[in-house]
């Protein structure tokens, strides 16, 4: 059975179109299914399965007892972010569904998610994940335990502001992404990616181009007869983009990753600022 792709997701934002069409795009043997509320079904077209998430919230309440708020997001939207794992937990046990991909709406695939380099990936980028049942299980029940124990959630806090990316103003920020670090930490087996792979990579953030060539301070793209690519700063070889993730501000560039913006033939670089693709020799 092919991977099914899933999105999680409750507001009724447009960019949802371009996550879910691509995902069906690169992948038109798997279901792609959003778990949405009833002001977004209106993005499940072309196959994309609608379920509702009020049928799994009550999977969650255990995680929302007792979680504890250090960000500077609002409280809702954080807890959500650890909500939705139990929310797909009760969604693949009741759909009998072993494993998935899971993806957030500001994600954008282009490859095939049934490849077996991703047979293994797990956890490093919360944003783009491939989970089996067994897994998310248990580290729902992780989450659970780490917030729920005093001596445990006063670790989670001490690795938290070791981490320099989850820390604001000297105040550790506890999201799911910290959690899931700690998590893949008892695995002492996994080997650490950071989404690289000898063919290609999955993105960590559009706007973070430490590895490859930099446009304005977003990774420079190109797109080499349909095939996207960013070229490593060291050695000047084109590296596949097997996913891209318009975090924050730069969703508004999703669209032009999508037919018919995104060109199928030639050489072209995107640029952010006209949000064109324009040819190149």
């Amino acid at each position: 059975m092919p991977l099914p792709i899933v999105i999680i997701h409750r507001g009724d934002d447009d960019y949802l179109t371009y996550s879910l069409q691509q995902a069906k795009r690169s992948n038109p043997h798997s279901p792609v299914y959003l778990i949405g509320n009833g002001g977004n079904r209106r993005y499940a077209m072309n196959g994309i399965i609608h379920e509702m998430i009020d049928d799994y919230m009550h999977a969650a309440i255990e995680m929302t007892r007792v979680y504890k708020h250090i960000h500077f997001m609002p409280f809702e939207y954080n807890l959500f972010c650890f909500q939705r794992w139990f929310i797909l937990l009760a969604f693949m046990k009741k759909h009998q569904i072993p494993k998935c991909c899971y993806i957030d709406t500001d994600v954008m695939l282009f490859t095939d998610v049934n490849h077996p380099r991703f047979d293994n990936f797990m956890m490093e980028f919360v944003w783009t994940n491939f989970l089996d049942i067994q897994k998310l299980e248990q580290f729902c029940e992780f989450m659970t335990s780490q917030f729920a124990n005093p001596i445990s959630f006063a670790k989670v806090v001490h690795y938290t502001m070791q981490r320099k990316e989850h820390v604001r103003f000297n105040q550790p920020l506890i999201t799911d992404m910290v959690l899931a670090l700690l998590f893949l930490a008892q695995f002492k087996d996994y080997q650490i990616t950071n989404g690289l792979f000898h063919d290609g990579f999955i993105d960590g953030n559009i706007q973070q181009s430490a590895l490859v060539e930099n446009l304005y301070g977003f990774k420079k793209i190109y797109s080499i007869n349909g095939v996207l690519y960013c070229k490593d700063k060291v050695v000047g070889r084109y590296l596949p983009l097997f996913s891209l993730h318009f975090q924050g501000y730069t969703k508004h560039h999703m669209k032009f990753f999508t037919a018919p913006y995104l060109p199928q033939a030639g050489s072209y670089i995107f640029d952010y600022i006209s949000n064109r693709w324009i040819q190149f020799l």
